[in-house]
């Protein structure tokens, strides 16, 4: 019997699907596996939307797709209709990077104002902050910004540089509002690992290692 019997992980999970090296075996193989798991969300790029879509069409499955990611290097006219893209391919819910540099410039107001414009286009939007990368003035700066414009449901990390500890993220969470959702992304491979996140009041992780933490979970 698993130590591991307090969450339902199915669901805390979510697939990060976005290798665009994937091959045709590798991408079927892990909706074999997302199936097999029952996982309830995964995030992924436009390149891949449309497939997932089709083979996920009889599910409630959540797909979430990822928009100028990583380098949140788009223009916002761009942002706005690659998410409008997505929104027509049957996309749940959107994954953001802001222009931070524009706070790095004093330039809160347009930051905001690009925030503003996405969160207006009837589709649930999530803002993606790699805490390790800003420094700690910008990074409370960015998130107080996004939660008076609204924004409920935050990511943390973005796969690149390490992992957060658990303390960090407490920290983090005492920043959010009541009503904020926070995934962890990042460095996540084991199932001790997803515990120990989850347990410091994160709501989800994001991982592409999911099949290893689910078989780690089934061993232990």
């Amino acid at each position: 019997m698993s130590i591991y019997e307090d969450y339902e992980f199915n669901e805390k999970i979510h697939a990060i699907l976005i290798n665009p090296y994937l091959s045709k075996k590798d991408f079927d193989e892990n909706i074999i596996s997302i199936k097999k798991y029952n996982i309830k969300n995964i995030s992924t790029s436009l390149n891949y939307l449309s497939y997932l879509k089709d083979a996920f069409s009889n599910t409630t499955i959540k797909i979430n797709t990822l928009i100028s990611y990583p380098l949140g290097d788009l223009p916002i006219n761009f942002v706005k209709e690659f998410i409008l893209l997505s929104k027509d391919a049957g996309t749940d819910k959107v994954e953001y990077i802001p222009k931070f540099f524009l706070l790095e410039n004093n330039q809160e107001e347009k930051f905001a104002n690009d925030i503003e414009i996405l969160s207006k286009l009837d589709i649930p939007i999530t803002l993606i902050f790699n805490k390790k990368k800003l420094n700690k003035e910008l990074f409370i700066r960015a998130i107080k910004i996004s939660l008076e414009i609204g924004v409920e449901s935050f990511q943390i990390g973005d796969g690149f540089g390490q992992p957060l500890e658990v303390d960090e993220i407490k920290d983090i969470i005492k920043l959010l509002s009541n009503n904020s959702t926070i995934k962890i992304v990042g460095g996540i491979n084991r199932i001790r690992d997803v515990k120990d996140i989850l347990d410091s009041g994160a709501d989800f992780i994001g991982t592409s290692s999911f099949v290893d933490i689910f078989q780690d979970l089934k061993n232990s």
